[in-house]
């Protein structure tokens, strides 16, 4: 096998292949690691940043980008926990809220990235203040327990063997791998991404469809919101803080190149599993969560560098 073909290997299965490391390494470093229990337990708590990283997928194929997530989460989770805890709404009714206030908020940020024609990121930079305030406000800084039982099922409860929120995130995977490659709603997300302005003159109306990608993102992130409330039985502004960058590193991580058109639900969701792998062996050999916070921004200075090295590769060759 030569070089090139070697490079082309790695190149498709490399986020597969630092799967395998991370887990082959913890398994030996921790020997409670590799145990059904907490394989499990490491699907159960990523589940919810798997499906809100499925939405921010779609945005950044399109090469946009969404920083306000963890804080969508927040206002989300709060507005659920009040409704269900303050104001005594039944669960449907507080769920369809928080799917509809997910739509609000997606649509929201892609009006502003679209009226004010300036770059997502941008937009959503502001917009992520915002929220934050927003939820923090809304909430007084408090946080709301004494969920109803039936709601916390959605989090904590099993199908047989299976979690629920593993199987809604399956569904989610699911939906978002159906979107993306099987509609043409996915054809034109990454054909934006690829190239806006060609995409627009074969008549695609590209205002109308960034913007829904923002409210499709918008629902997978409420549905996120609805799954972490419901495992960690409270509801609260920061409930999500860290969301953003994970969701952001393992974009990157899955091979979502910042000027977008490329990448794929699959390894998304891998990525999110090595970060949900690294966080759990750390914490399992002892190590600190500021630890964590260093391992992750070397991944991600890894992610971005592996993105930046396949690009120089790719201009050589053509």
């Amino acid at each position: 096998m030569n070089t090139k073909k070697i490079r082309r290997f790695v190149e498709k299965f490399y986020i597969f292949i630092v799967l395998l490391i991370v887990v082959v390494f913890f398994s030996i470093a921790a020997p409670r690691f590799f145990t059904v229990l907490n394989l499990t337990n490491i699907l159960v708590q990523n589940s919810y940043l798997i499906i809100a990283t499925i939405g921010i997928a779609m945005i950044m194929i399109s090469s946009g980008a969404d920083l306000s997530v963890s804080y969508q989460i927040g206002i989300i989770s709060v507005v659920l926990g009040k409704m269900m805890t303050k104001a005594g709404l039944p669960i449907w009714l507080s769920l369809a809220a928080a799917l509809l206030l997910g739509v609000v908020l997606g649509s929201v940020n892609g009006l502003c990235a679209i009226k004010l024609k300036v770059h997502p990121m941008v937009a959503t930079m502001a917009t992520m203040t915002i929220y934050q305030g927003i939820a923090f406000v809304t909430s007084n800084s408090e946080t709301y327990f004494d969920f109803p039982a039936f709601f916390k099922k959605i989090g904590q409860g099993k199908l047989g063997p299976i979690p629920i929120c593993v199987i809604i995130m399956i569904v989610a995977v699911v939906v978002g791998y159906f979107l993306l490659n099987k509609t043409y709603f996915g054809r034109y997300v990454y054909s934006i991404g690829g190239n806006e302005e060609a995409t627009r003159l074969a008549g695609v109306n590209t205002t109308k469809v960034r913007l829904l990608i923002f409210v499709v993102a918008g629902l997978f992130v409420a549905v996120s919101a609805i799954v972490l409330t419901a495992r960690t039985g409270s509801a609260s502004a920061g409930i999500a803080s860290d969301a953003m960058f994970s969701c952001f590193t393992a974009c990157i991580l899955g091979g979502i190149s910042f000027a977008g058109g490329g990448g794929n639900v699959l390894s998304v969701i891998i990525s999110v599993l090595i970060i949900g792998v690294l966080s759990n062996g750390m914490q399992m050999m002892g190590y600190s969560i500021y630890s964590q916070y260093i391992a992750k921004g070397v991944l991600l200075v890894a992610a971005i560098a592996y993105d930046n090295f396949q690009k120089t590769q790719r201009m050589k060759e053509d």
